[in-house]
């Protein structure tokens, strides 16, 4: 017999979102990055090993499935040569009794080749594994379920059934997790109660809740490991960094010899692949599943570690490390098809085009396949200390919200500049809608990723013309804000001359229409 098990995090907001400290914040998503392969060990551990057929008996079956290739086709032949070739597959791939199908930052859908008792066992070691009293996973939520493989033909049914089983546990869990009683609440998330034995050393010893101990401690002690375990492809890079030292907090990350008006700014880089739950979706057999899985995960290594690669090549002193040689990164989600980092507010702009360029290579479903993989993304340029789970929100809001809504089948990246955060305020297409009036559509206020080169070539010719001046860009979008399209036009024709053939540019590429100087004033300090 065979099963499926589902793992899945669930009521996430509790266990990431939850706080505004970015080392609880880390560590909440790491752990649960971790979590899968922690089920793939216990797995291991506890599946007994296959009886694997001898080469005679592999032999008799490539046989039988030649003939049935090779006899007329039909719906039985067809069904006896999948599985055959299952058969075969399994015994000549793989000598374990179990195998990840697909393992997200959440979740992980793993086969279970054994008796229903055995899968039953591993079910239950999983479960206790997260449950057990000193686990770092005890104030998660963790759902765990069993189902029954019926064959190939009904692995998208078994597989939905499945998830169905894993939401139905979800709405019966209390979406919050509180062990223990305290008589003070947690000086980090204000919520849970604090415990006397959990203070935070480098805070006045305030004290804080089992939960955001334990996410705190393992955020601030696996920074490092993160990268080495990601790029551990590359030797050398390896090498290099465990020599190196990443930024310890956001202040550290933004602090700039920069001009001024950049120092302690940030960039806060949210990333979700298109139509990635689709595509898995879709997947008629594990196999399939499986293979799109692993290249999406090795696609990103890949990218991962030559973005690191080029910051660590840079020269210049200021671009990527601190005075101490601290590298300015901060990775806050990774895993499954969604990223976050934030990195220097005068980095953002590069960053997110490094990321499309590697993406664009090494996140694809396969080499030879015509329909290439899409990324919406959710940029924000930001002071250091706004709140960060309301800049996270504000950036998936970006995405999904504007970036997706305008093409799934493209690479969008929404963006917003905030000199305060209530700049925005809480009605985004509300307030986006009245930026872009009277300068073109709301989709004319989106980045297209393929063609962010060409921007950036245009609006550094700009910013380098000393005849052409900042302030003019305000008088000509007042104009247009103010619908005086004729002393908007005045304004244009006392452009210098040379400015024309980039101005014309960046207007074809934001829609034709008047949205460009609206983009040119956002991002005049953030593209260096």
């Amino acid at each position: 017999m065979s099963y499926y098990l589902r793992v899945e995090s669930v009521n996430l907001s509790y266990f990431i979102d939850d706080t505004n400290d970015l080392s609880t914040i880390r560590g909440g998503g790491l752990l649960l990055l971790e979590a899968m392969e922690i089920v793939e060990e216990i797995i291991k551990k506890y599946s007994p090993k296959k009886a694997m057929l001898d080469t005679d008996n592999i032999n008799q079956l490539e046989s039988k499935l030649k003939k049935l290739k090779n006899s007329k086709s039909t719906k039985t032949s067809r069904k006896k040569i999948k599985a055959i070739e299952e058969q075969i597959r399994s015994n000549t791939d793989n000598e374990d009794s179990a195998s990840t199908i697909t393992k997200g930052a959440s979740w992980g859908l793993f086969n279970l080749d054994m008796s229903f008792q055995e899968a039953y066992n591993i079910k239950n070691e999983v479960i206790n594994f997260f449950n057990k009293d000193q686990s770092q996973y005890q104030h998660a939520t963790i759902v765990v379920d069993l189902h029954i493989n019926n064959g190939f033909e009904q692995y998208q049914n078994d597989r939905d059934s499945l998830q169905t089983l894993n939401h139905w546990q979800q709405m019966q869990a209390p979406s919050l997790a509180i062990c223990k009683q305290g008589s003070t609440s947690c000086a980090i998330d204000k919520v849970r109660p604090a415990t006397e034995n959990r203070y935070l050393k480098d805070k006045n010893k305030d004290y804080v809740s089992d939960s955001v101990h334990q996410r705190r401690e393992y955020g601030r002690n696996q920074k490092q490991a993160f990268y080495k375990k990601t790029i551990q492809e590359d030797k050398e890079l390896t090498e290099k960094i465990a020599n190196i030292k990443f930024t310890e907090n956001l202040k550290e990350l933004s602090q700039s010899r920069k001009p001024r008006f950049l120092d302690e700014k940030i960039a806060y880089i949210y990333i979700d692949g298109n139509k990635f739950g689709d595509i898995q979706r879709k997947s008629k057999s594990p196999d399939n599943q499986q293979k799109f899985d692993q290249n999406t995960r090795t696609g990103r290594e890949k990218v991962l570690t030559n973005i690191l690669n080029k910051i660590l090549a840079n020269t210049s002193q200021s671009d990527w490390r601190t005075e101490e040689g601290n590298i300015r990164l901060e990775t806050l989600l990774w895993g499954g098809d969604e990223i976050i980092w934030v990195v220097p507010a005068w980095q953002g702009w590069w960053m997110i085009n490094e990321f499309y360029k590697e993406a664009s290579k090494h996140i694809i479903i396969n080499i030879n396949d015509k329909n290439p993989l899409f990324h919406a993304a959710g940029l924000v340029f930001c002071h250091h200390n706004a709140p960060i789970h309301r800049i996270n929100a504000l950036a998936r809001n970006l995405a999904d919200q504007f970036a997706k809504e305008a093409c799934r089948n493209k690479n969008y990246i929404a963006y917003q500049v905030l000199e305060s955060f209530d700049h925005a305020g809480t009605q985004l297409k509300n307030y986006r809608g009245k930026r872009i009036k009277n300068l073109g559509q709301w989709q004319h206020l989106l980045v297209e990723a393929e063609k962010i080169d060409e921007i950036t070539t245009a609006v550094t010719a700009l910013k380098n013309d000393t005849e052409f001046a900042q302030r003019k860009i305000y008088q000509i979008l007042h104009a247009y804000k103010s619908n005086e399209q004729k002393k908007a036009e005045q304004y244009i024709a006392k452009l210098p001359e040379k400015s024309e053939k980039h101005i014309s540019e960046l207007k074809n590429i934001f829609g034709n229409e008047n949205a460009h100087w609206l983009h040119l004033i956002d991002l005049w300090n953030y593209i260096d």
